[in-house]
């Protein structure tokens, strides 16, 4: 009898390193597939803000010439109806529409007087001037960057000063 007893807790001990590994097996697994999981929310999550991004740029680039052709309506109004309600009415359509994409992060560039950088500007025309610097001495269309990124360059005049 005392001979099954050494047996059986020789059985016992094997046993129970078995199910320590095992257990620290499952341990090691559940906390690499919670780490994985964890990394795949963090991806999705930075997909579906790129996606966001994404949808907002071609939202802005589509809207771009519309408010484009408003801005031109705009400024070749003439004069004797610029109070009419209708006009106040598209420039309060353009300022609103201006807004709007102000808000989804859209900056408006280029305006007479600044320094000619060709990573932003396109010039169109140039005129001769003394100097040597360049500056816009005119927009025809304006630029715009996009979280800081350049969506359309400015068309614009360029003088030397």
């Amino acid at each position: 009898m005392a001979k099954k007893a050494t047996n059986k807790s020789k059985e016992e001990t094997v046993s129970k390193n078995d199910v320590e590994q095992i257990v620290g097996e499952l341990t090691a697994d559940i906390q690499r597939i919670q780490a994985e999981f964890i990394n795949y929310k963090r991806r999705a999550e930075e997909e579906k803000l790129h996606a966001i991004e994404i949808g907002k740029k071609q939202t802005i680039m589509a809207t771009l010439p519309v408010l484009d052709n408003i801005e031109r309506a705009m400024a070749h109004a003439p004069e004797d109806i610029s109070q009419h309600q209708w006009v106040k009415g598209v420039v309060s359509v353009a300022n609103q529409l201006n807004s709007q994409l102000a808000s989804l992060g859209l900056v408006k560039f280029g305006k007479p007087g600044d320094k000619f950088d060709p990573e932003r500007f396109e010039a169109v025309a140039v005129d001769d001037g003394e100097g040597e610097e360049e500056v816009v001495s005119d927009v025809i269309q304006p630029g715009y960057q996009f979280n800081d990124q350049i969506v359309r360059h400015a068309m614009v005049k360029v003088t030397k000063k």
